[in-house]
């Protein structure tokens, strides 16, 4: 099962500024369910970006700090990370695609222009292994702008672990002689917020 969000736009532009009356920019991510090696990872999330963008979406001193003093190194990756955003058009249409086309909902957060530094794109570091889903590559693919988006299973609760949490709590309960009336979608979001807050995982002895 899909987890649903709505889209959320927080964060502010500098008050003041020609390019907050004039220009918002987003990031993105949808957050879901993915079946890798025959096991389901839960609540994993896809973190939306635009590649390819032939042309800034408004003059680099607006979209970029002190643009014009910044060496050319630093420069380019700062172009690279903001041509990455969307802009607030873009956001709706995305959001309607994927839904539409996946039934996954879009969380979005607005960007404060013009950026300083590098962003939040692969942020859980080097070491994290990330996959890459090539969305607008897959077939009847129709928005005028190119979306790409990245993952990690790292962290992520597979399918095996949430039932043996699931199970655990149900013979727990057995023992206790109660008789719980909570559904198995109750007892997964427990299991789950037991191993997000607890990070506390149940293995059967076979998997040890």
């Amino acid at each position: 099962m899909i987890r649903k969000f709505r889209v959320i736009q927080g964060g502010k532009g500098n008050k003041g500024s020609a390019t907050e009356s004039t220009l918002r920019l987003f990031r993105a991510h949808s957050t879901g369910n993915i079946t890798r090696r025959g096991q389901v990872y839960h609540d994993v999330k896809f973190n939306w970006y635009c590649v390819e963008r032939p042309e800034p979406v408004a003059p680099w001193e607006d979209l970029i700090a002190n643009s014009n003093r910044l060496e050319e190194r630093h420069l380019n990756a700062l172009k690279k990370d903001v041509s990455r955003y969307f802009t607030e058009e873009e956001i709706v249409r995305l959001g309607n695609y994927l839904q539409e086309r996946y039934g996954l909902e879009l969380s979005s957060e607005e960007v404060a222009l013009p950026i300083k530094r590098k962003g939040v794109f692969f942020a859980e570091g080097d070491e994290v292994i990330y996959d890459f889903i090539e969305l607008s590559e897959q077939e009847n693919y129709h928005l005028p702008f190119k979306v790409w988006g990245y993952y990690t299973i790292t962290g992520c609760l597979s399918s095996p672990d949430l039932n043996n949490g699931v199970l655990f709590l149900q013979k727990s309960f057995e023992l206790l002689g109660l008789s719980p009336a909570w559904s198995q979608e109750e007892l997964e979001r427990v299991a789950k917020t037991i191993y997000e807050r607890d990070k506390l995982l149940v293995k059967s002895q076979e998997e040890l």
